[in-house]
């Protein structure tokens, strides 16, 4: 069966189990599961281009917050989008919360932090576009959403890491170790097949005269 959309991971998912006591609600809680595991486990967080997302906003002059995207999970850029009126566009460097300074007026924002929203160190003087460049989770999988690029892409993740959730459920702990494992090289798979393929193949050196 091929794994190319939602239902027929599920029984695929049912089906390599061999248990006849999975319901399609355990089923979607594994898969859940899974989707919150590739992003956030310490071994080897899914990091994919798919995952990569771009976005503006106009910042508010009244206060120096701005809302998350939706399904943010790290910035990798923020920048002012012609902030001088014809000049070049402008970074805003990250500072960890702890660090960032805390200026009490209105000015051109220099730094930035991120904790439930994102935050300038001064309320912006102006309406400013701000670009966001970040990492985003993808949409999950559900009978509304029943494909996304990693089932497209990379179905062993979901179905690996689905059979961990499954296994750990039912507290069959060997066999749940066994597919975590897998899981999490097919995590390490899809990471290095997508950084390869932001380059290219290495290019072919050849030297001029005899080689022995």
């Amino acid at each position: 069966m091929p794994l190319d959309n939602y239902e027929n991971l599920k029984e695929s998912i049912k089906r390599r189990s061999k248990r006849d006591d999975i319901t399609d609600s355990d089923l979607v809680d594994y898969i859940v599961q899974c989707e919150t595991e590739f992003y956030n486990n310490a071994i080897s967080p899914l990091r994919v281009r798919s995952m990569e997302a771009r976005a503006t906003s106009t910042v508010s002059t009244s206060e120096r917050f701005l809302a998350l995207p939706d399904r943010f999970l790290f910035m990798r850029r923020l920048k002012l989008n012609d902030p001088y009126s014809g000049g070049p566009d402008t970074d805003i460097r990250y500072m960890s919360p702890e660090q960032m300074p805390l200026k009490n007026l209105t000015a051109i924002p220099i730094y930035f932090t991120v904790t439930s929203q994102i935050e300038f160190d001064s309320t912006p003087d102006q309406a400013y576009t701000v670009e966001m460049q970040y990492i985003q989770k993808l949409t999950p999988l559900s009978t509304a959403n029943d494909t996304n690029a990693i089932l497209t892409d990379y179905p062993t993740v979901y179905l690996y890491g689905a059979l961990w959730a499954l296994f750990t459920e039912v507290q069959d702990y060997e066999v749940a170790a066994d597919y975590y494992q897998k899981f999490i090289n097919a995590i390490q798979g899809a990471n290095a097949s997508d950084q390869a393929g932001r380059y290219g193949a290495a290019p072919v050196v050849r030297s001029e005269g005899y080689n022995p």
